[in-house]
């Protein structure tokens, strides 16, 4: 059994060294304090060569020994704080000051807790380190209310409690929360100071803060005890005494002896009260505390004193009289040095503020400059904007002037070409109607009735045809100046066909070609009948042209997919695809001669394409060279208008 003791300790033992080498700073001081009683295998990581580890080892072994071996623990913070500012590490350099000095305040060398403290406090002020800067006030807060400074006490109470709140830092709260208690007990304002030490009690037992929890025990019992509630009391002090010894903390033990005697001289119970001071005297002697012999030897006169043996409460009084003006003397001095140093702190808090009022005012000379460098830059981009905005919009309205220039210039070149070609073509026209009417004039008399006739007839188609190149011409000029205007209504397809053939038929039968309309009689449309009859008479009129005498020209109509096709088809001289391909062209319109070497001004087409757009229809052209031409206009069902 012995064995397996043994080796059970020594495996825990390398499990926390272990645990101690992996965890970070932070979490090893977790690690101690949840658990005490690995002190002894914490003092053996000394002997590593890390010294930064070290660092942390010295000030949490200073800390675990500052209540039951305070002279170890001034020695482990010394350390610590030699080897931190050796190292350069300034948070840990903070801390390791801080915790030195609560071990001087434990054997009442209340100067150098204080030169301790303050010394912390310039670092965490100067690194902005707030979790220490917090410890630093709650510590100043206890050195204050040692000295009955309640007020100032208070204050600096309250500037570590914003600081802890603002990190969100339960174990710092605790002890903040538990100093506070003991200021207000000392103001005799019970009731806040056991709303502190409850609040202290329940962050402690939140996160399993051992001996805080003792502390706050024994706190709460003291002030149930000066409110008179002596069961609950000795409840709390009870169990705080059992923590206590659990955890080897002599100085809380004597602490609660004390408390634990006071009451039994409330109860009548003097016996134990002999009992309990006895035991805090001796428990005492590690620490000196004067206040704690003080309290005992009047507690110990009063209960001899009750008990009758004048004798014993005598010695005893005089033993805490003597001892009180020890305390007096050297609170008066330890209240100088106090005083002295809070003056150098509240100086040094004034140049503080004085400091970060320049900085303050620096700042806001910089962000007003950021101001005014952002509002030249907004108003730059707005400037630079603006200049772009109407540099693109007068380069849009220069490129608009340049396409209207353009289509200005292509119209009027189109009118030059195209007036012209009317010059050219009616000369021709009036030339041939000339001709022929002198003719007729001249030789009235010996020509016979079939070539007056004959005469007659090509005088027509002559005349005609100058009427069709005339209204072209007209719709041409319309169309450029968009002035056509479109009149939608229903119409019979057939009787409009039939009407545009009868006005083509003089020139078919000069050349003997049948014009024969297959449109369905049923079949309606939706159009402008003047500018569809445009459009069929020039295919009509160009099916003439090109067919060879005797030919045929069919006119045909389908309802396809939505849309009315109008086609016109030949069996003449036909097309191929690349003059197919030039007929709408703007420039290449080119008159060809007919196959009866009829001329025209080659408008028409573009002229019937123009229509066809304006009626939201197009024209498709199929042809072949020999085989003959197929003119289409496809037209919507809808009224377009």
């Amino acid at each position: 059994m012995g064995i397996i003791k043994t080796f059970s300790f020594r495996f825990l033992i390398l499990m926390m060294l272990f645990s101690i080498v992996k965890k970070s700073y932070a979490q090893l001081e977790d690690s101690i304090r949840e658990k005490p009683s690995s002190i002894e295998a914490l003092a053996k990581v000394l002997d590593r060569p890390d010294d930064s580890l070290k660092v942390v080892v010295l000030k949490l072994l200073c800390w675990e020994n500052r209540n039951s071996d305070p002279a170890k623990a001034i020695e482990y913070g010394q350390m610590a704080v030699a080897l931190a500012h050796k190292l350069e590490l300034n948070q840990e350099l903070s801390d390791s000051y801080n915790r030195l000095g609560v071990a001087y305040r434990n054997v009442g060398e209340y100067a150098k807790a204080l030169d301790c403290y303050f010394k912390g406090l310039e670092i965490s002020r100067k690194y902005n380190l707030k979790k220490h800067l917090a410890f630093q006030y709650n510590n100043l807060a206890d050195l204050y209310n040692r000295l009955s400074l309640y007020d100032r006490a208070v204050e600096f109470g309250k500037r570590a409690l914003d600081i802890a709140k603002q990190i969100n830092d339960e174990y710092t709260l605790s002890y903040i929360y538990n100093i506070l208690g003991t200021i207000y007990q000392n103001k005799d304002d019970l009731d806040s100071a056991l709303y502190y030490f409850g609040k202290s009690l329940e962050l402690r037992e939140k996160i399993g803060f051992s001996p805080g929890i003792a502390t706050a025990y024994l706190n709460i019992g003291n002030v149930h005890l000066a409110k008179g509630k002596k069961d609950s009391s000795e409840f709390y002090i009870i169990r705080a005494q059992k923590i206590y010894s659990q955890n080897n903390d002599l100085q809380g033990l004597a602490l609660t002896y004390l408390a634990h005697g006071i009451l039994c001289n409330q109860l009548g119970q003097y016996d134990s009260a002999i009992f309990y001071f006895n035991k805090g005297l001796a428990t005492n002697r590690n620490f000196e505390n004067q206040t704690v012999s003080r309290d005992c030897h009047k507690g110990l006169s009063y209960s001899y004193k009750q008990k009758g043996d004048f004798k014993k409460a005598e010695y005893h009084s005089n033993l805490a009289y003597n001892i009180n003006d020890s305390i007096t003397l050297s609170s008066y001095v330890e209240r100088l040095t106090q005083l002295t140093e809070a003056l150098r702190f509240e100086e040094q808090v004034k140049h503080q503020k004085e400091r970060e009022k320049i900085l303050a005012e620096k700042i806001g000379f910089q962000r007003n400059i950021i101001k005014l460098y952002i509002a030249i830059i907004v108003l730059l981009t707005a400037l630079i904007g603006l200049a772009v905005y109407f540099y693109l919009k007068r380069a849009k309205d220069v490129r608009l002037l340049r396409k209207q220039k353009d289509e200005i210039n292509q119209l009027n070149n189109d009118k030059d070409r195209y007036f012209s070609i009317l010059a050219h073509d009616l000369k021709n026209q009036l030339t041939s109607i000339v001709t022929i009417a002198q003719i007729i004039k001249e030789r009235s008399l010996s020509l016979g009735n079939d070539e007056m006739i004959q005469l007659s007839k090509r005088l027509y188609v002559l005349g005609f045809s100058t009427n069709d190149l005339l209204e072209n011409v007209l719709n041409w000029i319309k169309s450029q100046e968009k002035r056509l205007k479109v009149s939608i209504k229903n119409y019979n397809l057939k009787d409009l066909v039939d009407r545009v053939i009868m006005s083509q038929k003089p020139a078919a039968e000069l050349k003997s070609i049948g014009l024969v309309n297959k449109v369905d009689p049923t079949m309606n449309v939706n159009t402008d009948a003047d500018m569809l009859s445009t459009i069929l008479r020039n295919f009509i009129s160009n099916a003439i042209k090109f067919s060879v005498s005797g030919g045929e020209v069919e006119i045909e109509a389908a309802q396809i997919a939505g849309r009315i096709e109008v086609s016109v088809r030949d069996y003449g001289v036909g097309m191929t695809q690349q003059k197919v391909n030039s007929l709408f062209s703007k420039g290449q319109q080119k008159s060809q001669r007919g196959t009866s070497n009829e001329q025209g001004s080659g408008i028409g087409l573009a002229i019937c394409n123009q229509l066809a757009t304006d009626l939201g229809g197009e024209i498709k052209v199929a042809s072949k060279p020999n085989e003959g031409s197929t003119f289409t206009i496809v037209l919507p069902l809808a009224d377009v208008s």
